[in-house]
């Protein structure tokens, strides 16, 4: 819930990741190369300065996207007491509430004669069979 709430996009944030540290290790193997005499110091000049180009690019979109997941304390209390209310809640309508269906649910695809697809507002889906009475 978090994480929907946050819009995290964890997996952008681990293929930049990964990548910076594709970047060091290239960096490093170039400086192994120089330092080990088997290149001259000046031939990586321009891959050096592509390389520092990009980590400087990813890393300032790296902390955007971090800075875009942080919860603020005081929202995860607000998710920890909405979840702990809903997990201790029953459910049950006394009386059908038109107002609470507006509120909730965005439609009703009808599947077949047994099945229907409830889409609630926010996108989420339930499949749910129908009793035949």
């Amino acid at each position: 819930m978090e994480s929907v709430l946050a819009g995290m996009e964890q997996s952008e944030i681990k293929k930049i990741e990964e990548r910076l540290k594709e970047i060091d290790k290239a960096r490093n193997d170039m400086i192994s190369l120089i330092t080990s005499g088997t290149c001259d110091e000046d031939t990586f000049d321009d891959e050096f300065a592509k390389l520092y180009e990009e980590e400087t690019q990813l890393s300032g979109k790296l902390l955007a996207l971090k800075a875009q997941c942080n919860v603020s304390d005081d929202t995860k209390d607000k998710i920890e007491s909405t979840i702990a209310k809903i997990e201790n809640s029953k459910f049950q309508l006394e009386a059908f509430d038109d107002v609470l269906i507006r509120k909730l649910i965005e439609c009703v695809k009808v599947i077949s004669k047994t099945e229907i697809i409830i889409i609630f507002k926010g996108g989420y889906e339930v499949k749910a069979e129908v009793d035949k009475k």
